[in-house]
């Protein structure tokens, strides 16, 4: 009698065990899964809104827990794209020294008048190359250089022979060519303080963003957000698809603890089932 109850309790838990795991098969055919209306972007594809053409590269498994897209783990990918119209700003501060034209200009900045002026400094060596009358190097007495003439050795102090330096004079408003890390730019001069000029200029700038499941971008004309349909596309759809999207993902939330609930009951049962087979087969007492 016991074994009769125990091999009927083993066939019980074995058929339970092996509906649960074939229903575990059926159900997978019907997981949700997450359908939006957008182009699928590989790797290099380019797509434009907005007047903007943006480029998606490096589609990949990035590390941390797993997500919703692609299978499981976290995707990620990089958006890259070229904005015309960047702002930049700099300082060009009291003191400091510039070049244009192959002149080197000693910045000085006059706040009372919100004026930055530019001096050139002077080649005092080629200055005297230049004048026959001179000799070619200074003399000093007393601490103060003084020019030599040749006719007469007389001597005249070098601040009164230098000609007057070139100034270049600039306040709020004004063009002001500036040399930037990206080159010579024309720039306008937007605030003078007593210690320096802020200047001001629209230049092409390049921008790149990292995309993740389910993360929002800011494009050209609003907001997106990113889907992985697999590991080697990605979506990138307007949020007005966001409330669906978040519906599907809760649907499969709830999808894959069903599918967790019946694997416990497979696992479980096929477990009861052995048991019951070892029970069957207990000696009996006495």
């Amino acid at each position: 009698m016991q074994r009769r109850a125990a091999a009927a309790y083993f066939l019980f838990f074995l058929v339970v065990s092996v509906a649960a795991y074939a229903y575990i098969g059926v159900a997978e055919s019907q997981r949700p899964e997450v359908q939006l209306d957008g182009q699928e972007l590989t790797n290099d594809s380019t797509f434009t809104t907005g007047g903007q053409t943006y480029t998606v590269s490096n589609i990949h498994m990035s590390g941390g827990g797993g997500g919703h897209g692609g299978g499981g783990g976290s995707m990620a990918a990089d958006l890259s794209w070229t904005n015309n119209s960047s702002q930049y700003t700099a300082t060009i501060e009291a003191g400091s020294t510039t070049t244009l034209d192959n002149t080197t200009y000693n910045v000085s900045i006059d706040s009372a008048t919100s004026t930055l002026t530019l001096t050139a400094q002077q080649n005092v060596t080629q200055l005297l190359r230049a004048d026959p009358a001179v000799e070619n190097s200074l003399a000093t007495q007393n601490g103060t250089d003084y020019v030599v003439y040749r006719q007469n050795d007389t001597l005249r102090p070098l601040s009164e022979w230098l000609p007057a330096p070139e100034t270049r004079t600039y306040t709020t408003g004004d063009q002001y060519t500036y040399q930037a890390e990206s080159g010579t730019q024309t720039t306008t001069i937007t605030n003078v303080t007593n210690s320096s000029a802020t200047v001001e200029w629209t230049a092409p700038r390049e921008r790149q963003v990292e995309l993740g499941e389910g993360g929002n971008v800011t494009l050209a004309d609003g907001q997106y957000f990113a889907h992985f349909p697999d590991h080697s596309t990605v979506q990138v759809v307007g949020v007005d698809q966001y409330p669906q999207y978040q519906e599907t993902l809760a649907a499969q939330d709830y999808f894959h603890e069903r599918k967790n609930g019946l694997w416990g009951v497979s696992i479980l049962s096929g477990i009861a089932s052995v048991l019951m087979l070892g029970m069957a087969y207990l000696p009996n007492r006495g």
